[in-house]
């Protein structure tokens, strides 16, 4: 695995599509959450983790730039790049590639803190989510 990008793949389902024949816009943000949760299991932690640690990582910001149309049955590769933003947040930007043209369809920006699940107030990024995800962040 390469340790300065993250990776995943989606195929785009039929029912993702809008009236248009394309992904809608808000599946792409699902995207995102589904290629998070294969870099979480790349790095060896799973949502369990976040319920034994008391915390969670909560979306606070979203920013997507829409490139290319993606259609049924494209495959997108997705890439992930992970920086530590201070000491209670993260930043990942996403990249998602068309396979069959290597075409850029889009673009996003994600801004995450980390919460404690009981207080729901800010909290430290836990010790093995920085050790997990450290050796692609320059900022930590």
């Amino acid at each position: 695995m390469n340790d300065s990008k993250l990776v995943s793949e989606r195929i785009v389902r039929s029912y993702e599509l809008d009236s248009f024949g394309h992904v809608n816009n808000a599946v792409y943000l699902q995207y995102c959450e589904g290629a998070r949760n294969d870099y979480l299991k790349q790095r060896g932690i799973q949502f369990s983790n976040f319920r034994s640690w008391n915390v969670g990582p909560v979306l606070y910001h979203a920013a997507v730039d829409y490139k290319r149309q993606a259609r049924a049955d494209d495959l997108l590769h997705i890439e992930g790049i992970l920086t530590f933003k201070g000491k209670t947040r993260f930043h990942i930007e996403h990249k998602m590639i068309r396979q069959s043209d290597q075409a850029l369809v889009c673009a996003a920006s994600l801004d995450f803190a980390f919460v404690n699940l009981t207080t729901q107030r800010p909290c430290k990024v836990p010790e093995e989510f920085l050790k997990a995800f450290r050796v692609m962040s320059p900022n930590s």
